[in-house]
Formats: structure tokens, sequence, C-alpha cells
């Protein structure tokens, strides 16, 4: 079993609390219809995930037009 420091565990854990509500905002943001490609980028910039999307013509007709 590794020793830390005195802190070290409390700082790691309060750098996961972090992480982790961030990583929740995201989540949030990705299911709200409201949440805009820019805000989705700049939350997941802040978790570490660098956010690709790619956009694809639907060639399907749709029966609600």
């Amino acid at each position: 079993m590794s020793t830390f420091p005195q802190g070290t565990h409390l700082h790691l854990q309060s750098d996961l609390e972090k992480l982790g509500e961030r990583l929740i905002r995201f989540g949030q943001a990705l299911k709200s219809p409201d949440t805009t490609v820019g805000q989705l980028s700049k939350l997941a910039g802040s978790c570490g995930i660098k956010l690709k999307l790619r956009a694809v013509a639907d060639s399907e007709e749709r029966d609600d037009e």
C-alpha cells in the first residue's frame, strides 16, 4: 500500500470530487436539447475531454413533414 504525505489524500479527493461535478454537468448538458455546441465543447474541455462532432445529412424521407 502506498503512503501519501499528509494532506495529499484530501487534495486528491477534492480534485476527484471537482472532476465528478464537472462530468455530471457535462452529462446533464448532453441530455438537454437547449445546450449549444459551444457550451458542450467548453464543458467537455473542463473535464479533459476533446469533443469531436460530425454532422451527417439524413437522406431518408421523413414522415413528419
